[in-house]
């Protein structure tokens, strides 16, 4: 079990941590992987009074390290590109690299995890941390799909130079040298289950509510949806009476818990509460017989919400969001018919074409 926390104010965190950390029900080994960047929270205290190890992310000296791994196993591909010689510090900052290493990190963390102890990730302010939590979910997807149609045209183009090759006495090199090997991808799938699963994580998300009319509080929820990144807890801080009655009745039939004060998860597994069961429902349904599915959209609306099918792809587009959801097996010859909205769930019935 990992949990994994996010909030608009650091003092949340913080309240949050030490609450946790006081709970009698934590009697080992805690290991705080701040994915935040911000090296902020203010741990000295939890830190001498627990059994406690923090792991602060920091994007230059993982990028570093990364390059040093890759540099032996793509020494010709360097040397095409005239970067062989080149420190990290001098490769080009590519976009979304820093998310990318975010999640690199979080997936060496789970991998070196003892089985015993309890590990704490501190993510990014909200949006962020909804976007990182989808691309974790993509697993070694999230590098291949990016990489693979180059390395594949590569791998076409370099068997017609062969001739070109030998004739010109060129070392072309080979695209696996750039493929991601086992390792790595172990790691990026055991990334992906203990995302993908609500049952091997919880997140708890706090969000500051002082400052927000209900409707906006209402659509910063559905971010949540539009990234499958649905919280276990959503904790308001300082919410007027209108803002929660209203999230209370989008999330009244839902898997998530509502809290107006900071609260930890029930750690015990093996005997959970009401409400952290209800938190461990599934936030997607889906029954072959009937041709339906059922998806948990907090926030969002029937109105603003573009419906498309590509294919075997149902994708949702909502306040410039696009979430894509491959169809299972059974439902890929199908074309969705009809949807509705209710309660916070979005219902689609299909039919064969």
């Amino acid at each position: 079990m990992i949990l994994l926390a996010s909030a608009d104010r650091y003092t949340a965190l913080q309240r949050w941590l030490q609450e946790l950390f006081s709970s009698e029900a934590i009697d080992t080994e805690i290991r705080i992987i701040d994915l935040s960047g911000e090296f902020d929270l203010d741990l000295a205290e939890c830190i001498e009074n627990n059994n406690c190890v923090v792991q602060n992310f920091d994007h230059a000296r993982i990028l570093g390290r990364l390059w040093k791994q890759l540099n032996p196993h793509a020494n010709e591909w360097w040397r095409l590109l005239d970067i062989a010689h080149k420190q990290s510090i001098e490769l080009p900052p590519l976009p979304g690299i820093e998310d990318l290493t975010r999640l690199i990190f979080l997936s060496e963390a789970l991998d070196d995890a003892q089985a015993d102890a309890l590990l704490i990730a501190i993510l990014p302010k909200p949006l962020h941390a909804l976007k990182i939590l989808a691309m974790a979910q993509q697993g070694p997807a999230l590098i291949d799909h990016l990489l693979d149609p180059l390395l594949n045209w590569w791998d076409m183009t370099r068997q017609t130079l062969s001739a070109v090759e030998k004739l010109l006495r060129l070392c072309l090199p080979s695209s696996q040298q750039l493929r991601l090997n086992d390792a790595w991808k172990g790691r990026l799938h055991l990334l992906q289950n203990t995302i993908s699963n609500r049952d091997n994580h919880h997140f708890t998300l706090i969000l500051d509510c002082k400052n927000y009319e209900p409707r906006q509080l209402i659509n910063r929820l559905s971010f949540a949806g539009l990234h499958r990144a649905i919280p276990h807890m959503l904790i308001l801080e300082e919410v007027s009476t209108v803002a929660n009655s209203a999230i209370e009745d989008e999330c009244h039939n839902s898997p998530i818990i509502v809290k107006n004060s900071i609260s930890i998860p029930d750690l015990d597994q093996k005997e959970r509460d009401v409400e952290e069961n209800k938190a461990h429902k599934p936030i997607e349904e889906w029954n072959s017989e009937e041709q339906y599915m059922k998806i948990f959209l907090p926030g969002v609306t029937k109105s603003g919400l573009n419906i498309q099918q590509i294919d075997g792809t149902i994708h949702l587009i909502f306040n410039g969001y696009c979430r894509s959801i491959v169809l299972p097996t059974e439902f890929a010859a199908m074309k969705c018919e009809r949807a509705q909205m209710n309660e916070g769930w979005l219902n689609l019935w299909f039919n064969h074409d």
